[in-house]
C-alpha cells in the first residue's frame, strides 16, 4: 500500500460508500443517487425529487467487524436490499399475507425519522405503529428476502385492514415460524435464531407467559437478534440479563437496553426498584441506551440545521460517575447563548462562554421550576427542550450549584 497515499486519501467510509455506490449502480440501480458524507447516506432522486434515503452507518459498522473473506458478499447483500424496492408489495391482500410480520422497534427509531422529514419540511411518515411501554414499538412489515418493506397507510386502506388486524395477522405468521429457546441456569430464556425477528418473539404474549421464570416476566431485547428473558422476582436471572446484554452493547444495530415488564396489560416499561440489587445495573444499561439515542437525535437536527442554513445550539447528553457513590448520572451543558436545545438530563450546568466556568448547576426539576415556560417541550422523542434565552443572574442565582459540577 502507498502510505502517503493512505494518510492523505479517502477516509475507509467513503471508501466503502464508492465502492457500495459503484455496486448499486452496475447492479441497474436508474434512480440518481448522491453521496452525502456529512451525512453519511445515500440520497436517492427520481425526476429531481427525493424518493429515498439509505444511512449507511449502521451497514459501514456492520461491514467493517466482518473478516475479509465475507466482505463482497455482504456488499453484495446490501445492494440487493437498495434494490428491493423495485420490487413492489402486492395489491391484493391474500398475495401479501402470508409474507406479512411484526417488526419489534425503538421508538427513538422512528420518532428521528419523521424528526429529520420534519426539519427538512416533508410530510410525517405515514407510519401506523403498536406503542410497546414507552420505549419500544411494534408495526406490520412485509418481509422479502432481501430487505423489510413498510405497511404504510395508504395500503392499509388499499387492502381494507386496520392496524391491528394486519398484526393478527403478523403474528400469527410469526408464531407459525419455528423458532429456538436457550435456557441459562433455569432462569434465563434466550431467543438468539438470527432471523431478524427474535425481539419480535416478545409480541407472543402466551408463549412468553408459558416460560417458566420467577415472577412476570422481564424482557430486554439490545437487538433484532436477541431476546433475554427472565423473571422480575429473579435476582440472579436480572444479573444473567445485564451481563448479556453489556456484550451486545456495542453492536452496530442497536434496539433497546431498556428492560420491560408483561403484565395482564401488556409490557410495560420497568426498572427494579431502587433498592432491588440489579437496580443500578440495569438503570446504567438503560442510560447508555439513552445516551445513543440522544447522539442520534442530535446528528439528526444538526444535519436538518446545516442543510437549512439555520444555526442553533443542540446540547449533548453526556453520562458521569459519582466516585464516591458509584452511581451514574446523565448532564448537559448550556452555554451563553439566546436559543439551545436541551435534552432531559439529571442535571443542567450552565456554562460562562467567555471564561469557559460554570456559572451555576441544578437538577433538571429545579431548573424547569426556575425557568418555567422559557423551557418548551418539543415533544419529541427522546425527550429534548427549546430554551428561549440564557437565565438571567437572578435565575441563576435561584438554581444554585451542585459541588461535583463546580470543581
Amino acid at each position: 500500500m502507498d502510505l502517503l497515499k493512505y494518510i492523505f486519501g479517502p477516509s475507509k467510509r467513503d471508501q466503502f460508500a464508492q465502492r457500495l455506490l459503484q455496486r448499486v449502480k452496475e447492479a441497474g440501480e436508474q434512480r440518481e443517487i448522491r453521496y452525502e458524507p456529512d451525512a453519511y447516506q445515500f440520497c436517492f432522486y427520481d425526476q429531481g425529487e427525493l424518493a429515498g434515503v439509505a444511512n449507511l452507518g449502521n451497514i459501514f459498522s456492520e461491514y467493517s467487524r466482518l473478516p475479509a473473506d465475507r466482505r463482497d458478499d455482504y456488499i453484495g447483500q446490501i445492494t440487493r436490499a437498495i434494490l428491493s424496492h423495485h420490487k413492489s408489495i402486492p395489491d391484493a391482500f391474500e398475495d401479501a399475507e402470508p409474507d406479512i410480520l411484526p417488526m419489534v422497534r425503538s421508538r427513538a427509531y422512528l420518532e428521528i425519522t419523521s424528526l429529520e422529514y420534519r426539519l427538512a419540511g416533508k410530510e410525517n411518515l405515514g407510519v401506523s405503529y403498536v406503542p410497546i411501554g414507552s420505549h419500544l414499538l411494534a408495526m406490520p412489515i412485509f418481509d422479502l428476502p432481501e430487505a423489510m418493506r413498510s405497511i404504510d397507510v395508504d395500503r392499509m386502506q388499499q387492502w381494507n385492514r386496520s392496524l391491528y388486524e394486519l398484526m393478527e395477522v403478523a403474528l400469527d405468521n410469526l408464531g407459525g415460524m419455528g423458532a429456538t429457546v436457550t435456557k441459562l441456569d433455569d432462569r434465563v430464556f434466550l431467543f438468539r435464531n438470527q432471523d431478524h425477528y427474535d425481539a419480535s418473539r416478545m409480541l407472543l404474549h402466551d408463549r412468553i407467559r408459558q416460560l417458566e421464570v420467577r415472577g412476570l416476566p422481564v424482557a430486554m431485547a439490545p437487538t433484532r437478534d436477541c431476546l433475554i428473558v427472565t423473571g422480575d422476582e429473579d435476582e440472579v436471572g436480572l444479573t444473567l440479563m445485564s451481563e448479556l446484554a453489556w456484550q451486545k452493547k456495542d453492536d452496530p444495530r442497536p434496539l433497546s437496553m431498556t428492560p420491560c415488564r408483561l403484565t395482564s396489560d401488556g409490557w410495560e416499561t420497568w426498572l427494579p426498584p431502587e433498592n432491588h440489587p440489579q437496580h443500578e445495573a440495569l438503570l446504567e444499561l438503560h442510560l447508555h441506551g439513552l445516551a445513543h439515542e440522544y447522539r442520534d437525535q442530535r446528528e439528526a437536527i444538526e444535519l436538518g440545521f446545516s442543510q437549512s442554513g439555520q444555526e442553533g445550539f443542540v446540547a449533548n447528553y453526556y453520562l458521569i460517575r459519582d466516585l464516591k457513590t458509584r452511581q451514574l448520572q446523565s448532564y448537559c451543558v448550556w452555554p451563553e447563548c439566546d436559543h439551545a436545545l436541551l435534552p432531559q438530563t439529571d442535571v443542567v450546568v450552565f456554562m460562562d462562554s467567555t471564561h469557559m466556568k460554570p456559572l451555576a448547576s441544578g437538577t433538571w426539576e429545579t431548573v424547569r421550576s426556575v425557568l418555567g415556560s422559557q423551557l418548551e417541550d418539543l415533544e419529541t422523542y427522546p425527550a429534548r427542550y427549546r430554551a428561549l434565552g440564557f437565565p438571567q443572574a437572578d435565575e441563576l442565582r435561584q438554581i444554585g450549584s451542585i459541588p461535583r459540577f463546580h470543581q
